[in-house]
């Protein structure tokens, strides 16, 4: 791949199939290793070529339900990390595949745990526990070798709800590390039926102080990487409006917007650019993905159709 996508929008799309059909299929797949990794290459590479985008994406493409869209948020923003972390390609590489799989032994659950509203059931906790150990006796059963793909897998869940790692496990994984974080974080801002998504803001300060604050380097990468707005979450301004954000900003408290519902409930016919260095646009706080439920010309935000 050497030329920049017209419509970068088709391109995720079609990576978030492409996602789908390698998880769902990895049984009936002799070249279930190789597809997946030449997949996240796919990915790396598009990453680079507008991150923005990729990210407004990450917060909206769940048309494949919840577990798949997750596994591909979590590479995106475990690689966004990585990369502001310095490491190296190979390395950046692995974790892209050891997130998209991360959760292959419960796909099924994870879709049935989006939407149920009664507590755990015995044996659901007992599936829940035991799928890290799984999606490796699964990979390895399609042929994964990479003894780092696997051990990924294996320990991506480090603590308890993004807690910050303890002093004795000093034995982890870097890459399941940050997988972890990355998968705590999206799972944080992502809605589900029995609560309600947090804002994004409060996601990140909450990931932060639970995970150790400065002293985690995973998670602080991660939050220095998504910012307190990311392109693709949603505000409230000074005039009342909803807004999206596109693009970061000169600062990160002024990013790219535009308005969406005005402050009496009005849906605009096309959103409007708003400069939230302005007074009467500045961002007063962020409104969490469930709260908005507008389907979202994404191509159109930004500039690459005027239909």
């Amino acid at each position: 791949m050497s030329e920049k996508p017209k419509d970068p929008f088709l391109l995720w799309s079609s990576i978030l199939k492409r996602t789908g059909m390698l998880l769902r299929q990895h049984k009936d797949n002799p070249r279930f290793a190789q597809d997946l990794s030449e997949l996240a290459g796919v990915i790396h590479w598009a990453m680079q070529q507008d991150q923005e985008i990729g990210t407004f994406e990450m917060m909206h493409g769940e048309t494949m339900g919840y577990a798949i869209a997750h596994s591909l948020q979590t590479a995106f923003v475990a690689g966004l990390a990585a990369g502001r972390l310095g490491w190296s390609e190979s390395d950046r590489l692995t974790l892209i595949r050891a997130a998209l799989t991360m959760n292959i032994a419960m796909l099924d659950l994870q879709n049935v745990l989006s939407l149920q509203t009664t507590p755990l059931t015995a044996k659901q906790r007992i599936e829940i526990d035991s799928h890290p150990q799984r999606g490796r006796e699964i990979l390895e059963a399609a042929n994964v070798t990479c003894q780092d793909w696997l051990r990924t897998v294996e320990q991506h869940h480090v603590t308890l709800d993004g807690r910050d790692v303890p002093q004795d496990r000093t034995d982890l994984s870097q890459l399941a590390c940050m997988v972890h974080y990355a998968d705590v974080y999206m799972a944080r801002i992502s809605p589900r039926s029995s609560r309600v998504a947090q804002p994004v803001n409060i996601a990140a300060r909450e990931l932060f102080l639970k995970a150790g604050g400065a002293d985690n380097p995973y998670a602080a990468a991660i939050i220095k990487e998504m910012g307190l707005y990311p392109p693709g979450s949603f505000v409230k301004l000074t005039n009342g409006d909803t807004a999206v954000v596109v693009r970061k900003g000169d600062t990160a408290a002024t990013p790219q917007v535009h308005s969406l519902i005005s402050a009496d409930g009005w849906v605009f016919p096309d959103s409007k650019m708003r400069d939230t260095a302005k007074a009467e646009f500045r961002v007063t706080a962020s409104v969490p993905r469930g709260d908005v439920m507008l389907s979202l010309n994404r191509a159109k935000l930004f500039g690459y159709t005027t239909a």
